[in-house]
């Protein structure tokens, strides 16, 4: 079946959508644009407690989940999209959203066209998250009981279109505390013990950085002390180690715990040390029925598709991780997270087409 895009439509939708501002926490907007695009096409939408949007649109066979987010990250608001030939772009004093706005234009049309061409199509659940950009706390916080669907795709990856993201990593959060006593610097120092040389110390014996092609660690953020000088007694440390092999991971965390243990041993020192699973990693072979499915899918509509392994993560590792086969699709697009950020609107054209194809019923 040949594919007849309208493609202002689909333009359109994607400039009204970046238009409208959603930063992280602030996607109530875009939540009530996407209730009234919906709400046109006759497809039922509801919102869960946390403000996530699920939508259902009824089909044949099985149900499969299409999900992106609402939010975006900073500088995000007041975006002025500029059309420039077959580019998109900002006016450069923000960034223009394509992550995540482009899968949401691109779903909304897939199934508005097949809709409105009344073409046989899968049973679909539409899931637009909140917060992914700041820890995928609204796919954490997905009411999975509104969620039957046990494979899907997640529109939300860049650089081009037609990658899939195979594999993602596990990812542990690491907060660390030392407590140690403030004491005068330049008076009686001796009476201090200083808990930022300390963990300074334990910090250079940790290697960071890239572990192996599938592990890295990372420590993000100190924070510790009052005046300069002021024997610090209290740093605060937030480090991290994740890797695509759940035990690796964890063996590169021991090693951060037991080089903060011996740096605190015999100092008088405390420490206070918590390691969190902040979510699973996922990796599916080629082979897998199901991406070899997508595969075919993209031959169809005449793109290559290339698997690929990433390093971080997305809303997809929660999916997984809530025993629901999702993988990572490119958007198109370039520069995220930049004021440099562009897409091309054939690139739009197509990953809509895309998605069409997956979702539609072959005859």
């Amino acid at each position: 079946m040949h594919i007849m895009l309208d493609g202002k439509r689909i333009v359109n939708t994607f400039l009204e959508l970046v238009k409208i501002d959603s930063p992280s926490g602030k996607e109530e907007n875009v939540r009530k644009y996407l209730e009234g695009y919906l709400k046109k096409l006759g497809v039922k939408s509801k919102k869960d407690r946390y403000g996530n949007l699920i939508a259902y649109v009824p089909g044949e066979g099985k149900p499969a989940m299409l999900a992106a987010h609402m939010d975006t990250v900073q500088p995000g608001e007041g975006i002025k999209p500029v059309v420039k030939g077959d580019v998109i772009k900002s006016d450069g004093k923000t960034i223009l959203a394509v992550d995540d706005k482009s899968g949401i234009a691109a779903i909304l049309e897939a199934v508005r066209y097949v809709l409105e061409n009344e073409i046989a199509h899968r049973s679909l659940e539409l899931v637009f998250t909140r917060e992914e950009e700041i820890g995928l706390v609204g796919a954490f916080n997905l009411d999975y009981k509104l969620i039957k669907s046990k494979e899907g795709m997640a529109i939300d990856g860049g650089d081009g279109i037609g990658k899939i993201t195979i594999a993602a990593p596990f990812i542990t959060t690491i907060g660390i505390r030392v407590f140690g006593k403030a004491a005068h610097a330049g008076v009686e120092p001796e009476k201090g013990i200083n808990a930022i040389a300390i963990a300074s110390k334990a910090i250079a014996g940790v290697k960071w950085g890239r572990i192996d092609k599938e592990t890295t660690t990372n420590v993000g953020v100190i924070s510790g002390g009052k005046v300069r000088n002021g024997v610090p007694d209290l740093v605060e440390i937030k480090a991290e180690a994740r890797s695509h092999v759940q035990s690796k991971m964890n063996k590169e965390v021991q090693k951060i715990k037991k080089s903060f243990e011996k740096a605190v041993k015999r100092t008088g020192a405390k420490l206070e040390f918590t390691a969190k699973l902040e979510c699973k990693g996922y990796k599916y072979d080629t082979k897998d029925k199901f991406i070899k499915h997508l595969a075919e899918i993209y031959d169809r509509v005449g793109v290559r598709m290339e698997c690929k392994k990433s390093g971080g993560a997305s809303d997809a590792n929660v999916f997984a991780g809530k025993g629901i086969k999702v993988v990572d699709v490119s958007t198109g697009g370039k520069g995220p997270h930049t004021k440099e950020e562009t897409i091309k609107i054939s690139e739009l054209e197509k990953n809509t087409e895309f998605i069409i194809e997956f979702i539609m019923i072959e005859q």
